[in-house]
């Protein structure tokens, strides 16, 4: 009997020790989710709607041969696209764009600035040699917002777009140059002097861009390089004549300058869209050591490891704890051997 009395204090004990350990004992780290899909948001003007591609839609012209549609496209299990783009946007504009924005966005592309300088309206008034006078005056417009208030402008946009999306990457894009210096230009035969002031005007503008984009934190994406040899002018454009002008698509890239140009560009800059999610997957926590030669700091409720100190689980605690002596009890009293008294005459 005194056997079995011993090995049933034996199993208690462990049992209690057991059930002691599973609540307090530090337990393995757990990996946190990975990210599914890249919440993406796509921003700006007729360049970002990819106006010129060819079935653009509503009143933003939005095509389905826009960089940031294609760029979705290439895994379309793996982004959540919304397009906010929409043509004719300026910097103003594009601050109503920034209420898709919140702190799960991943990815958010960009490019504006155009139709702050007016360049269209400018190119449509500078072809009609009768406007050479008011054609001078927009280009001298033009070169004063370069240096005055664009850049002003895109530092507040660029820093509301981290404000609102301050998990997110944001990718500035850039503009293709129009007449890469060409001598002559058939597909819209505009004076020499105002293609190289074109030409001068976007480099100005990307320079702009590129600073206010450095300047915030985000990411500028030069599509100059992939556009190269491809301008209004060459034998192989990637940009839209004077066949364009009535449809406002003129100077805008066609669905190759979209594809071969721009998404090309952002693929470089951000990595496919595979590549970008794998980058949103938080590393594997490590477990927690078994045993350290310094104490522990004390870890704050949630924090990982064992049970909080908090007044619920101490309560948990002792009424554990009370059970088990209950049990215990119990046992000692059924399994501790009697003592038979007998009466003696």
């Amino acid at each position: 009997m005194n056997a079995t009395i011993a090995r049933v204090k034996s199993t208690y004990l462990t049992a209690t020790a057991i059930v002691v350990a599973a609540f307090l004992a530090p337990g393995a780290a757990t990996a946190a989710p990975a990210a599914s899909t890249v919440d993406y948001v796509a921003l700006g003007d007729s360049y970002a709607s990819g106006l010129g591609a060819g079935g653009e839609t509503g009143t933003c012209k939005v095509s389905q041969g826009a960089y940031a549609t294609l760029w979705a496209a290439g895994a379309p299990e793996a982004v959540t696209l919304t397009q906010k783009s929409c043509a004719g946007a300026t910097t103003v504009d594009v601050a109503g764009q920034l209420a898709a924005l919140n702190d799960k966005t991943d990815l958010v592309t960009l490019t504006i600035g155009g139709n702050d300088l007016a360049l269209l309206s400018a190119v449509r008034l500078c072809a009609d040699p009768a406007q050479a006078q008011a054609c001078a005056a927009k280009l001298a417009e033009i070169e004063r917002l370069l240096t005055t208030e664009l850049p002003g402008r895109l530092d507040g946009l660029f820093k509301a777009v981290k404000t609102a999306a301050p998990k997110a990457k944001l990718a500035v894009l850039g503009y293709a140059l129009p007449f890469e210096g060409a001598e002559s230009c058939s597909r819209l035969p505009l004076p020499k002097t105002v293609r190289d002031f074109g030409d001068k005007a976007v480099t100005g503008l990307n320079a702009a861009l590129r600073a206010q984009a450095t300047a915030a934190g985000a990411t500028y994406v030069d599509v100059t390089k992939p556009f190269a040899g491809h301008g209004l002018c060459s034998t192989a454009p990637w940009l839209i004549g004077v066949e364009g002008l009535n449809a406002g698509t003129t100077l805008h890239p066609s669905a190759q300058g979209q594809t071969q140009g721009y998404l090309a560009a952002l693929t470089a800059a951000v990595g496919t869209p595979q590549e970008f999610l794998a980058g949103l997957e938080p590393p594997a926590a490590s477990p927690s050591p078994s045993a350290s030669p310094s104490p522990s700091p004390t870890k704050a409720p949630g924090a990982g490891g064992g049970l909080p100190v908090t007044g619920v689980n101490v309560w948990w605690l002792v009424g554990i704890g009370t059970a088990l002596l209950l049990v215990g009890a119990v046992l000692f009293r059924v399994l501790r051997p009697r003592r038979i008294h007998t009466l003696t005459p």
